[in-house]
């Protein structure tokens, strides 16, 4: 199954005509940190429910957050115009009256309301401290933040924001360990290394010119005004990338810390983080964003959820990388006696029979697969 890309729009600061504006969903639900508008009573429910959960919770792990309401239209159709639909697989945007001046956010219904809902809240809810932040890195804060208030979700939006980033590096490169027969006593077996770079298809990558690290150099260097002018809506793989290099900060510094570069920014006059301090403060160079930094970026939850993401994908890695190796092996014996696995950066491994629709999918494919 395709993942839906460009799963957000990018915030914009509009100012419309009323009539031109679409219709508020008639379904009405107050909470002490907004209105949520719906069309179905389950719907509004569900999303106050999750506005008044995750708001509070917002302004308790994020310094430099406004105390003040937001409201949200759920929409079947996810428009801010009558006559103007957002793609299906936008799946919420905020609309800025002024900058940092939220007044509604807009959310389809359906599929993985709670991500959307903290990412865009992220947006809503930031005050002017954090206006050093590179626009880009705005949406890498809002997945890094939704990932913290969603940990059941949290090994999937990882897995996904690594596959989309890998969209730019070539894909990404593997561990894959697995038994073969050693040359010692007979029934002896030892254990096989190997790595196998992975590709999504090509149909799924973006139409994007040139390399990536010198569009990345001009988005790091861009405002929010400047991002929304160089892309309506971001491609998925940057907001990969935005989640790859604000993950990594934080795992290092924590949100403070991020909060903490904006405040150094501002103190030092600069309108935005300096591109150099960015690079730093993730522990990456432009050359070392690679294929190889992306696989390895993986631990061992990610791997699993990747592998439920993208079934197929590993199941075709499966028999081209192993065969050649044990041509006459029947499914049964590869997936119990060879035991595939992926590797972790640490050494931790991940057998393929342990995720039931991966293991299912190698039988298949192995069985059609010629000797």
């Amino acid at each position: 199954m395709r993942l839906s890309i460009r799963c957000f729009a990018l915030s914009t600061s509009l100012l419309v005509a009323a009539a031109c504006l679409a219709a508020p969903p008639p379904i009405s639900v107050d909470t002490d940190f907004g209105e949520v508008r719906a069309d179905r009573d389950h719907d509004a429910q569900a999303v106050a429910e999750l506005l008044a959960d995750m708001a509070p919770e917002i302004q308790a792990i994020l310094p430099g957050v406004q105390l003040r309401r937001v409201d949200v239209w759920v929409q079947e159709r996810l428009r801010l115009y009558r006559w103007q639909e957002r793609t299906e697989s936008v799946r919420g945007f905020t609309l800025l009256e002024r900058e940092f001046d939220a007044t509604r956010i807009h959310l389809r219904g359906g599929g993985q309301s709670s991500w959307y809902l903290a990412h865009e809240l992220v947006h809503a809810l930031i005050d002017r401290s954090w206006r050093p932040l590179p626009a880009l890195l705005e949406e890498g804060l809002a997945d890094v933040v939704a990932e913290e208030l969603n940990p059941e979700f949290a090994a999937h939006i990882r897995a996904h924001r690594l596959f989309n980033v890998s969209l730019l590096t070539g894909g990404m490169i593997f561990r894959v360990r697995w038994n073969e027969p050693d040359e010692g006593p007979p029934r002896s077996w030892r254990r096989r290394t190997a790595t196998s770079r992975v590709l999504l298809p090509p149909d799924e990558s973006e139409p994007l010119n040139g390399d990536f690290r010198t569009t990345l150099v001009e988005l790091l260097s861009a405002d929010r005004a400047g991002l929304h002018a160089r892309f309506h809506e971001l491609p998925e793989s940057y907001y990969g990338l935005a989640w790859f290099l604000v993950a990594r900060i934080v795992e290092r510094r924590g949100l403070d810390g991020l909060h903490r570069m904006c405040l150094d920014a501002t103190a030092a006059g600069q309108d935005l983080i300096p591109i150099d301090t960015i690079l730093a403060a993730a522990d990456v160079t432009l050359d070392s964003l690679d294929a190889q930094l992306v696989g390895d970026s993986f631990r061992y939850s990610e791997l699993r959820a990747a592998a439920y993401l993208r079934t197929e994908l590993f199941s075709d890695l499966t028999v081209s990388l192993l065969r050649p190796h044990f041509p006459a092996a029947t499914s049964k014996r590869l997936l119990w006696r060879v035991s595939p696995a992926f590797v972790t950066l640490r050494g931790d491994e991940v057998p393929f029979r342990t995720i039931r629709p991966l293991y299912e999918s190698i039988r298949r494919d192995w069985s059609l697969t010629p000797r």
